[in-house]
């Protein structure tokens, strides 16, 4: 979305809900006669930061960035963040992969992204094996996406810039893994290591708690929400997803994926209807 656009629901919102400090958001709901309002953003891209945090701060609006930390180091980028430029800016017909030619053609382009995506996410170890295959036997992601769009759509935020945010009293900041994978497919060891040190990282540059988490893709189990409790998680996050184990740990969320004003107020009062 672009800035304009985004820009434009902030105020829509503004004007017909009430927003909701990330700190009270498990407050009660007596005594407001407006539907309520948090906003959440995943992965701690760099144009959150640059772009997004100025326009909440010109309209006095709160949110929570769950961030995660692999992006935070130059050049390097999420597997999935990888596999999107792929689809969209890869300007050849083709490449090989493994002696297989990979058909990147209009005709097959999709469904060659897709069977890729399969097998990198179907690697063991998880994701270790998929960020190896990614960054050594993969096309480069510089070698098809400028520098421009490597930092707008791409790069995390900086180390500080992090911290910057973390202490503006209208944002709170929440784990969400180091490398992005999918939590049910990582080794118990290695589930722990992704949410452990990305909390860790992130309350140094802070100095505050972190102790809200958003799971990367919605993918979660009874484990992963067991483990998170462990470690003083205290909410967790995902888009209208839950399995019912720990209440807390399931704040089910509506995702925006429209620059439609129209779209935007549905899903919003759609979503407070479904959360109760």
């Amino acid at each position: 979305m672009d800035a304009e656009s985004f820009e434009r629901h902030l105020v829509f919102l503004k004007a017909n809900f009430t927003f909701l400090h990330p700190a009270d958001v498990a407050g009660s709901r007596r005594g407001f006669r407006r539907d309520r309002v948090l906003l959440t953003f995943d992965d701690g891209f760099r144009n959150n930061a640059e772009r997004a945090a100025p326009l909440l701060q010109k309209h006095g609006i709160p949110a929570l960035f769950f961030i995660s930390t692999r992006h935070c180091e130059e050049r390097r980028y999420l597997w999935w963040s990888y596999l999107k430029m792929l689809k969209n800016r890869f300007r050849f017909n083709g490449f090989l992969f493994r002696g297989k030619f990979m058909d990147m053609s209009a005709v097959c382009r999709l469904s060659t992204v897709a069977d890729l995506t399969a097998f990198l996410t179907g690697l063991r170890p998880h994701p270790a094996a998929m960020y190896e295959v990614i960054e050594r036997e993969l096309p480069p992601i510089e070698d098809f996406v400028s520098a421009d769009e490597l930092v707008d759509h791409c790069a995390g935020m900086t180390p500080d810039q992090i911290e910057t945010l973390s202490q503006n009293p209208l944002f709170l900041i929440g784990a969400h893994t180091l490398d992005h994978p999918l939590l049910t497919q990582c080794e118990e060891a290695e589930a722990l290591r992704q949410v452990s040190d990305n909390k860790r990282y992130l309350e140094k540059l802070t100095r505050q708690a972190c102790d809200l988490i958003a799971y990367p893709m919605a993918d979660f189990d009874a484990r992963t929400l067991a483990m998170c409790r462990s470690l003083g998680i205290r909410q967790g996050y995902s888009v209208a997803r839950e399995i019912h184990y720990d209440a807390a740990l399931e704040q089910k969320r509506v995702g925006i994926y429209s620059r439609s004003l129209t779209r935007l107020g549905a899903k919003v009062r759609w979503g407070n209807i479904f959360h109760g």
